[in-house]
């Protein structure tokens, strides 16, 4: 079965994490400040960590967007930082090219670029779910621990407002698309379809946002260890203490095993009561007519049709079939994805947190030496830089090797007990969401490799070579005797050898040199305007099937194919080359949608919500 995918419909905003939260023109006090969510190392500009990174998370602070103060209000809004952490980019960009090439194929297409009719797996079944284990990253480099916990603090209440209204918004586009499907199918307004894509997008991001502000307030503080004492002391009484004559109320924490338990087992509450609740629907609720309960293989009596059914009925479902894909139960293991999103988001703020500690104790020392006056020789400058760089460097690889390994665990464990509960997209299973953000995990973690924490390392090379190169100029130059040429053919022969081998280096630096920055512009750009490349997509393939490709018969009388497949029938549709021709067609498409991608992000437009 077809069906449309969404991609994180909003651009993350994550603050440059050395900026100044005084110059932050959104907010009148600072309860309403959003806190330096990204750490950006100061190595590499390659590396910064965006604040923009898939869906909903909270407007963006006027002060972090490029814009001139005098510009139009348009403009403003449209504008976006270029603080990114690439790889969310990259792979957000990655979901929209493979969700617009598999949406625009055409008869006899390649079974790994469609969807399937009900239960199965394949490429085009990764878009929707990248879209939401991107949504839950956003969410930890978004919104951070109240910096000013003080009694009657609203700072969690208006992020929760804003949470609310970001999911509204997300709605509501999902109900413009919806209301536009009607015009495309001529259908009536009693047929409308509540339930769809962006629809889907926003409950899952209030739900797993508001847990987010939960854990934020009432889970365990990082700065207090555990201990025998902390988990047995008891004492939860506010106290008055006195503050240069002014009474200040203070509120103890309460301390003990089980409140201990509650703060730190609080994030795994929200998919451990979402599985529960799906598997007691799913095993215990039979579809009238149909023999037996849990029928999961049969989509007219699988549990996914008796709630839909029921909430929605057949004449709001997608294309009044019996279940809808995007429908009421299937939500509920959804919201996983955004979960294992989450998780990953937080364990990229630990990294955050890491790098600028590394950075700032360097930073220290380099201020401390200089104002001790203490001659520093160049060669020991090189090696304070490269054990600085070392640092980052072990430290991003082993996150990467962290988010690597355990997604193809999870991907392993969905496939596994995909053995006795099939893997659904349409009914989305509790195998296929975990097996799903698997996936999505393991590819963040090779794009995060390659594209951000790789030009790290080859700035640690880069920094060795410099200290070698020193060392041998400084050191070592005079115990260095060139070796004697035995013959003037040997001369040659090294000649051409160095040249060969010179030319060689030069070819690999500039293919790999232009495929990273082919990668980045192409997916970046689509990345960085995610839910207009969608909403652009969408509406484009609605218009053209409402427009005819050509006149009616006037012999038959029959009508002419609509635009997109009368086009595809006069190029790649003429040639006899099997499902080649549609992946070629969709292909084309989808490269009419990197060139706008590309000119807005050349122009600095980008739309947002």
């Amino acid at each position: 079965m077809e069906q449309q995918h969404a991609p994180a419909t909003a651009e993350a905003d994550h603050q440059h994490p050395h900026r100044d939260d005084n110059s932050s023109s959104s907010s009148n006090n600072n309860n309403q400040k959003i806190e330096d969510p990204q750490i950006l190392s100061p190595v590499s500009t390659n590396t910064a960590v965006h604040k923009d990174s898939a869906l909903p998370p909270i407007p963006e602070p006027a002060h972090d967007t490029v814009a001139t103060p005098t510009a139009g209000g348009l403009k403003s809004r449209l504008q976006l930082s270029a603080n990114r952490l690439l790889s969310l980019d990259l792979l957000r960009g990655l979901a929209i090219l493979i969700m617009i090439t598999c949406n625009a194929q055409m008869d006899n297409a390649f079974w790994i670029v469609t969807h399937p009719e009900w239960i199965g797996f394949t490429i085009a079944d990764t878009v929707f779910p990248s879209f939401l284990f991107i949504t839950g990253c956003t969410l930890p480099l978004s919104v951070r621990a109240d910096p000013n916990p003080t009694p009657g603090n609203k700072y969690y209440r208006n992020h929760a407002l804003r949470i609310l209204k970001r999911s509204l918004i997300i709605w509501g586009l999902g109900v413009i698309l919806n209301l536009y499907g009607l015009v495309q199918l001529h259908a009536p307004a009693d047929q409308f379809r509540w339930p769809g894509v962006l629809n889907r997008i926003g409950f899952c991001y209030l739900v797993v946002g508001w847990m987010h502000l939960l854990v934020l307030a009432k889970g365990r503080k990082d700065e207090r260890p555990l201990s025998v004492g902390y988990l047995f002391r008891s004492s939860n009484k506010a106290v008055d203490t006195v503050d240069g004559g002014k009474r200040v109320e203070e509120e103890v924490v309460e301390h003990g095993a089980w409140p201990w338990f509650v703060r730190v087992t609080l994030p795994f509450y929200l998919p451990v009561v979402c599985l529960v609740v799906w598997l007691i629907c799913t095993y215990s609720v039979q579809v009238e007519g149909c023999p037996y309960r849990a029928m999961i293989e049969d989509p007219k009596c699988s549990p996914q049709a008796y709630f839909d059914l029921k909430v929605f009925g057949k004449n709001h479902t997608y294309r009044h079939l019996e279940f809808d894909p995007e429908g009421s139960l299937s939500t509920l293991t959804s919201i996983l994805n955004v979960w294992f999103g989450w998780y990953i988001g937080c364990t990229v703020r630990t990294l955050n947190a890491q790098v600028k500690q590394v950075t700032s104790d360097f930073k220290a020392h380099r201020e401390t030496t200089s104002a001790s006056g203490t001659a520093v020789s160049e060669a020991q400058v090189l090696e304070e830089d490269i054990l600085e760089q070392e640092t980052l460097v072990r430290i991003h690889l082993e996150h990467c090797s962290t988010w690597f390994w355990y997604g193809l665990l999870w991907a392993f464990i969905g496939w596994l007990f995909s053995l006795g509960l099939p893997l659904s997209k349409p009914s989305w299973t509790a195998t296929f969401a975990v097996m799903s953000s698997g996936v999505s995990q393991t590819a963040l973690a090779v794009l995060f490799y390659k594209f951000d924490a790789q030009p790290k390392a080859e700035r640690l090379k880069k920094l060795h070579r410099d200290h070698q190169a020193y060392l041998s100029n400084n050191q070592l130059s005079h115990h260095h005797r060139p070796l004697p040429l035995d013959s003037e053919h040997s001369s040659t022969d090294r000649g051409n050898y160095s040249s060969a081998l010179a030319l060689y280096f030069k070819a690999d630096h500039f293919l790999r040199h232009w495929f990273r920055r082919s990668v980045i512009v192409v997916l970046g750009s689509m990345g960085r305007n995610a839910i207009l490349m969608y909403m652009c997509s969408e509406l484009v393939q609605g218009t053209c099937s409402l427009i005819p490709g050509g006149p009616t018969d006037p012999v038959t009388g029959e009508k002419s194919p609509d635009l997109c497949t009368s086009a595809f029938q006069h190029t790649w549709g003429a040639l006899d080359i099997g499902g080649w021709a549609s992946l070629f067609y969709s292909l084309g498409f989808a490269a009419l949608h990197v060139l706008l991608a590309i000119y807005l992000d050349h122009k600095k437009w980008y739309f947002k919500v």
